[in-house]
């Protein structure tokens, strides 16, 4: 797939949304409703189809088996690499039971982690690494998108998920009229949009 285009604000489409809705002059929808709605029609697409993948490198540091996530809001982690080689991951508590039936003191260390779990934003790996490495721990994730402060800035969803979004802003606008049926209607096409763009 090719790279995404970054290139449309929240202006374009605030302009979309308010001549559709038939309120150029902004009477009616404002700013800051309007920046609410992007915002959150930005998050239901990366929610529906995760686009914002990200890769991280940190240090691996010896003695420490419990990493931070990046300053980026993780949505998902994809995988967890040591040293460029993937470690398995476990739910919280099946790493529990796997790190008690093998070592309940939890005393091993190796120069690799074999597994890891996330629990509350925090990833722990087991064994404790006995070995610091340079940029060896490697986090792919998929990010949330970064919300607009103004209508100005650049929206965080690739420009093949425009017209979604400018539906969802409608469907928006349209159930604070109290038009509920369009409003569904709008809806309606926004998810379904996203089926079709993100294919």
């Amino acid at each position: 797939m090719a790279a995404e285009e970054f290139t449309h604000t929240g202006n374009d489409v605030s302009l979309r949304v308010r001549s559709q809705f038939g309120d150029t002059s902004g009477a009616q929808l404002g700013d800051p409703a309007l920046l609410s709605w992007i915002n959150d029609g930005q998050r239901e697409i990366v929610n529906s189809n995760p686009i914002l993948r990200d890769t991280k490198y940190s240090n691996l540091v010896a003695g420490q088996s419990d990493y931070t996530f990046p300053n980026d809001k993780v949505l998902v982690i994809e995988a967890i690499y040591i040293d460029g080689y993937p470690i398995k991951n476990m739910t919280p508590q099946a790493a529990r039971e796997y790190v008690q039936s093998l070592d309940p003191q939890k005393t091993l260390t190796a120069e690799r982690p074999e597994i890891w779990y996330e629990r509350a934003g925090v990833i722990s790996m087991y064994p404790v690494p006995n070995k610091s490495i340079t940029n060896g721990l490697k986090l792919e994730y998929i990010k949330n998108p970064t919300s607009l402060v103004t209508l100005a800035d650049t929206l965080s969803v690739p420009d093949r998920y425009f017209n979604e979004l400018v539906n969802y802003v409608i469907s928006q606008a349209l159930e604070m009229d109290e038009n509920y049926d369009a409003a569904n209607y709008k809806f309606r096409q926004f998810r379904d949009g996203l089926i079709v763009t993100g294919k």
